[in-house]
């Protein structure tokens, strides 16, 4: 066996043992949402009964799919984008928290000039500078028209990023498995609700969505072209999608190492360097002037330098209560001076870790799985629960205290759990068939491993997955045995 087929082999077995565990502690050995085992195995199941008689019916219908799967593509696309936009307007609120910090700082820049209620918040948290950056830029543009309801442009923009993000997996799906293939992965999306529902809730976890699984898809053509010019053109575009998804929401560069590891396994190391090297000097670059432009125009440097909360915070509070947000963490960080910040957090993990011991850390680890990758809602409730305009019939679903979130989440999580077997379903076929390294879809694999190891290492939250999502969707919408239609 040689050296890339034990790799691939690796990784797919690892995939397939990991989220296989996640899946059981979701399902059986959830602690967290405290879910009816017996209420998701039905939805699941249901799930599953629907998806698989809809391929039955795609996969009879192959030849008229291919023939009209533009027209199909652009309908469900109208239709969904119209259905998200009305539930942005429905489900409307008033930012709080991080969320408002952006939006509302976004806002304040465009008729002020500058956002001074929110300095101090940047100073905490500079990751969130580069999804305001983006917003700021959209309200500015729209501005210039005379409109001024910067929430409704928000939640507009964002439906058609969501929408976006649909098309781009469909065809991710047709370019890897045939239109058949794209239009199961619409089906996916049409049975998996929750980015219905996502529009109004523009912040890092949405507006970053398209970014990954664009970045893949960009990559995918890379890897077809023949000439130097071509690729350069493609390995530009990959830098650019990947430079704004990076500044929406870091965890994007995810994708990168994804695709870099499925590279070096496919293509030459001199097409390898081209890709990465565009992708990491635009990203460099873009990042440096953007601090640049920030610290000389908006934001003290040496005020934010005191205020700054290091990375390591983050992995310490991910190290007590199942990794959940801590105000005690960011008071017991925040009451060190900035030199000394990185070290007090280095000691409290060693602490917390020696605490544990082996089975008290495995044991966390578990519970954050199930954190991260048990919520079907994706936690769209943190924000659409802040103050909402009107209080609709669907509130009653959406919202953690509505009379029918219980019903709603265990749908929803159902049939996520359904996806997360048609994703081991994929793994399993690569790793028993005798496939070459073009049959192998790698890429998306080691994007939910990646995702899954950095959660495992971070704070947890039920949306912080959310924009790896749909690369998962590719695996899961290509499991299906297209071939043979």
């Amino acid at each position: 066996m040689c050296i890339k087929k034990i790799i691939y082999k690796t990784f797919l077995l690892l995939f397939l043992c990991v989220f296989f565990i996640v899946w059981g502690k979701v399902l059986f050995g959830d602690v967290i949402y405290k879910y009816n085992t017996i209420i998701l195995i039905l939805y699941m199941s249901a799930g599953i009964g629907v998806i698989l008689a809809v391929y039955k019916f795609i996969a009879r219908r192959a030849a008229i799919i291919k023939k009209h799967y533009k027209s199909i593509l652009a309908v469900f696309l109208t239709l969904y984008g119209i259905i998200i936009l009305i539930n942005s307007f429905l489900l409307r609120f008033t930012p709080a928290f991080d969320m408002d910090a952006v939006y509302s700082g976004a806002v304040q820049w465009v008729k002020q000039g500058s956002f001074p209620d929110y300095y101090e918040y940047f100073g905490y948290f500079p990751n969130n500078i580069g999804a305001m950056v983006v917003l700021h830029t959209i309200f500015s543009i729209v501005s210039v028209f005379g409109i001024s309801d910067f929430f409704a442009v928000g939640a507009v923009f964002n439906s058609l990023l969501i929408t976006a993000t649909v098309m781009v997996v469909s065809l991710v799906c047709r370019k890897l498995k045939g239109e058949a293939a794209g239009v199961m992965a619409l089906v996916f999306f049409m049975v998996y609700i929750p980015f219905m529902f996502m529009g109004a809730a523009f912040y890092t976890d949405s507006l970053s969505l398209l970014f990954p699984v664009l970045f893949y898809y960009l990559y995918i053509y890379f890897k077809e072209q023949v000439t130097w010019k071509k690729r350069a053109l493609f390995a530009s575009g990959m830098a650019l999608v990947l430079t704004i998804g990076m500044l929406i929401k870091f965890t994007v560069v995810i994708i990168l190492f994804a695709v870099i590891i499925d590279a070096l396994l496919t293509i030459g190391w001199k097409e390898v360097c081209l890709l990465t090297g565009f992708s990491l000097l635009l990203a460099f670059v873009s990042f440096n002037i953007m601090d640049l432009y920030m610290y000389s125009k908006h934001l003290d440097k040496n005020t934010s330098k005191q205020l700054n909360t290091p990375y390591l915070h983050w992995v310490m509070m991910g190290l007590q209560n199942n990794g959940a947000y801590s105000y005690e963490d960011y008071e017991y960080t925040r009451s060190f001076a900035a030199e000394d910040r990185n070290k007090a957090c280095l000691s409290k993990i060693k602490e917390r870790i020696n605490n544990m011991g082996f089975a008290g850390f495995t044991e966390l680890l578990l519970n954050k799985a199930d954190v991260c990758f048990g919520d079907g809602t994706l936690s769209i409730s943190d924000f659409l629960d802040d103050s909402p305009y009107k209080y609709r019939w669907i509130h009653q679903y959406i919202l953690y205290s509505g009379a029918k979130h219980y019903q709603y989440k265990h749908f929803v999580t159902g049939i996520l759990l359904g996806i997360y077997l048609f994703m081991l379903r994929w793994a399993a076929i690569c790793l028993k068939g005798k496939n070459t390294s073009k049959d192998i879809v790698l890429a998306p694999v080691l994007a939910g491993l990646g995702i899954l190891a950095f959660l495992l290492l971070w704070e947890t939250r039920g949306r912080y997955f959310t924009n790896f999502v749909p690369v998962l969707l590719v695996c899961a919408a290509i499991s299906f045995n297209w071939e043979k239609q």
